[in-house]
This record gives structure tokens, sequence and C-alpha cells, in this order.
């Protein structure tokens, strides 16, 4: 199921009725301004976003905050990244992939990303580059985590898979 807050932002919703992925299309390349198009956009029900990272080549601004809904929220964004793709972090710790659709794509062009972000089959945002994973391993405040889960907002306290300092 879709949630369609706006012709140009889409958020798909999971089984349980919590945004799994959405796609945004913003009206131009400054990420200062268009942050609070989105967030008006945002439905409330979704939750609260405390965090945005984006990937630097889509954005001719690079801000450490943006004012959004009558507060500043923290952004952040991935060193040598070009994947089309915000990461919402949730209150709650989720964090949601937005795949950003460029600024200069032609309408009819978006209008099918954006389709194809909110329909059932989709099976990722519509961006380059990697999917879930991509972001995954990426710690809060701007560098990879080798513990961190998709979904989670903490990094898990052991993972056997991974083995821990002085494990042999």
């Amino acid at each position: 199921m879709a949630m369609n807050a706006s012709p140009r932002f889409v958020l798909r919703m999971g089984p349980d009725q919590r945004p799994i992925l959405g796609a945004w299309w913003p009206r131009s390349r400054v990420l200062g301004s268009e942050l609070a198009d989105l967030f008006a956009s945002w439905p409330t029900e979704a939750g609260r976003i405390v965090r945005v990272l984006y990937s630097p080549p889509d954005w001719d601004d690079r801000p450490r905050s943006a004012p959004v809904a009558g507060r500043r929220i923290k952004t952040g964004c991935f060193p040598q990244d070009d994947t089309h793709r915000l990461v919402l972090t949730m209150l709650d710790g989720r964090r949601i992939p937005i795949g950003v659709i460029p600024s200069a794509t032609a309408q009819a062009r978006a209008a099918v990303l954006l389709d194809d972000a909110a329909g059932p089959a989709a099976p990722a945002a519509p961006s380059a580059g990697g999917g879930e994973e991509s972001f995954a391993v990426w710690d809060n405040e701007g560098g990879p985590s080798p513990r961190s889960e998709p979904g989670r907002g903490h990094p898990p306290t052991h993972r056997p898979d991974l083995p821990l300092p002085g494990d042999q």
C-alpha cells in the first residue's frame, strides 16, 4: 500500500502500515530549501524524522542542518556517494530509504518512477546504486558501522556471525 502525500512524493507502507521506502522528486537541487517541502508532505502517522542523510552529488548545497516545520533538522551526507538517495532516521531509530529523482527529470519519466516506487511489486526506490544494504551499515553520525542491521537504529550488542574482539 502506498501513501501519495503529493505528486512529487510517495511513501510505500509495509504490511504493518509502517513506511518501508519512498521516492521524492524535488523541484530544485537546493536541499536546504527542498527539505521543507518533503517534511510538509510527510504523513504524521509515519513517524517523526530526526535526521536526514543525503547523497552529495544530488545537491548544490551541503547543509549541516535545515529549517523544517518550525524546527531544525540535522543532516549529514554519504561521502563520495552517488546513489540518488536520502535515508531518513526516525525518532524510534528506523531508517527509511527515499529515492531521489533528479529535479531535471522530465515530468512523464518522474511520474513513472514515482508510480514504480508506490506500487506493491516494486522492489526498491527508483534510484541508482544498491538496495537497502547500501545504507544499512551506515552509522547515524556519517560513518560505516559493520554491526548495523537493516531497519535498525542501533547496532546489536552481539551478532554470532561477526566476531567480537578477543573471540577466536
